[in-house]
């Protein structure tokens, strides 16, 4: 399943976990039925270190070849990179839409794999099995090796902030560019429906907060269909927003 980038994009999907790329494109596929998307992907060199500065600075080098503003969209520490993004280049930024992250912007389910790893004294490939299982909720163990494979991967080739010992923080903050929030209920990385709800003490007028009853922590995978509704719907309400402010301001010179 893939979709037709576009070299005008009108939303830019943040990508920075090249192995677990294809859980985002059902969601992309979808948005690209009535929007121009691309996909930004920010890929760590083995030997470069962890700076999340270098990956704002190569998007903002990307950003800079689009036409105007765009949407960003962007999943766990992608999310991250888009909301520190919008917070330095505003003026790039349409909207911003963070899926799965939560109000310490930092959090992952790689933070998670690292705080299991010290409580537990089982191997790095059962603890990534289990992951697997509370991540995507799959019981085939089959399916579960192959995810663990996918999220291995993801843990040693992907911009991940956090190690065994040096777990990150990052507090929220209101930015100035429109946000939708999007998160699971029974999503264990970010803490379900009480988590998601710590976001309203950050939301503006403008600003949205969704959260689907079900997906886990890639419920835009599991959930395509309906949070591509809900960003077009948001999207929906900047453009009718922009009208309203366009003709108030009409109406002044008449």
């Amino acid at each position: 399943m893939t979709f037709r980038p576009s070299a005008s994009p009108q939303v830019v999907s943040i990508c920075t976990s090249p192995s677990l790329r294809r859980f985002d494109l059902p969601l992309l596929r979808s948005l690209s039925r009535q929007y121009a998307i691309a996909q930004w992907e920010f890929c760590q060199e083995p030997d470069e270190p962890i700076d999340l500065h270098l990956a704002i600075t190569s998007l903002h080098e990307y950003l800079q070849t689009c036409k105007g503003e765009v949407h960003l969209v962007g999943h766990g520490i992608a999310g991250l990179v888009g909301w520190l993004y919008a917070r330095q280049y505003p003026e790039r930024v349409r909207s911003l839409t963070l899926l799965s992250v939560g109000v310490n912007l930092a959090t992952s389910w790689h933070s998670h794999y690292y705080e299991q790893r010290q409580l537990m004294g089982c191997s790095r490939e059962t603890i990534l099995a289990r992951t697997a299982f509370y991540l995507f909720g799959y019981r085939d163990k089959e399916m579960l090796y192959w995810l663990a494979d996918l999220l291995k991967q993801d843990l040693d080739n992907s911009l991940v902030p956090h190690s065994l010992y040096a777990p990150t923080y990052i507090p929220p903050a209101p930015i100035p560019v429109p946000m939708l929030v999007c998160g699971a209920m029974d999503d264990y990385v970010i803490g379900g429906e009480n988590a998601c709800h710590k976001w309203q003490s950050y939301l503006k007028d403008c600003d949205r907060l969704w959260i689907s009853p079900q997906g886990k922590h890639f419920f835009h995978y599991l959930q395509a269909q309906s949070v591509s509704k809900q960003i077009h719907s948001f999207w929906q309400s900047l453009v009718r927003i922009s009208n309203s402010v366009a003709l108030k301001q009409e109406s002044k010179h008449l």
